[in-house]
């Protein structure tokens, strides 16, 4: 973490501020910069803190493919795609049932996130439709998200040892861009 810094930076200049008021005629001059060099501190330190970290919780309806087009959506090559039945050597688990979870923001700009689970395979093929609603916990800085959780996927992930699946299966997620664009994957 970079607290350690900011602290040390922030009595290096309180003192620089110090010495420039001892040097500075104007009584209400010196008394200024004595303030900002005592509080500039503490009110950065505190304004980070009340606008960072705030949890949010976002349902999103987004398109599932499983197995060759979710490899094939990747990007993967032919000869990548007959390497997915390889195990994973985190999980222990074969990767025969890549997952991939896509929602369209913009035009032809698309978020998405990844999986390899089985269970998690299963459960979406036998949906109705190939459209989910997906439970994410967002943690925004300055109304920015700087991470995202999936906390559910329609109704798998409410018990134990379906949020397990989704928490070890979970490979990452990205941003597929077709065009330029600036819109977020979770905007606030």
């Amino acid at each position: 973490m970079l607290i350690p810094v900011y602290i040390v930076a922030f009595i290096l200049g309180g003192i620089f501020l110090f010495a420039i008021a001892q040097r500075v005629p104007h009584r209400r001059t010196q008394i200024v910069l004595r303030v900002i060099g005592v509080i500039a501190g503490p009110v950065f330190f505190l304004v980070v803190a009340i606008f960072s970290g705030w949890e949010r919780e976002k349902i999103y309806e987004v398109e599932w493919l499983v197995g060759r087009p979710a490899a094939e959506y990747l990007g993967y090559h032919k000869s990548d795609m007959d390497n997915l039945s390889a195990t994973n050597p985190v999980t222990g688990k074969k990767r025969e049932e890549l997952v991939v979870l896509k929602r369209n923001i913009d035009n032809n700009y698309d978020c998405y996130t990844t999986f390899t689970s089985s269970a998690l395979a299963e459960y979406l093929e036998g949906l109705p439709t190939h459209s989910v609603k997906v439970r994410y916990s967002v943690t925004y800085d300055f109304y920015v998200a700087r991470g995202y959780r999936v906390e559910s996927i329609g109704d798998f992930g409410h018990t134990p040892a379906t949020q397990r699946e989704i928490s070890i299966g979970g490979l990452g997620g990205g941003i597929r861009v077709f065009h330029d664009s600036k819109e977020s994957c979770f905007p606030w």
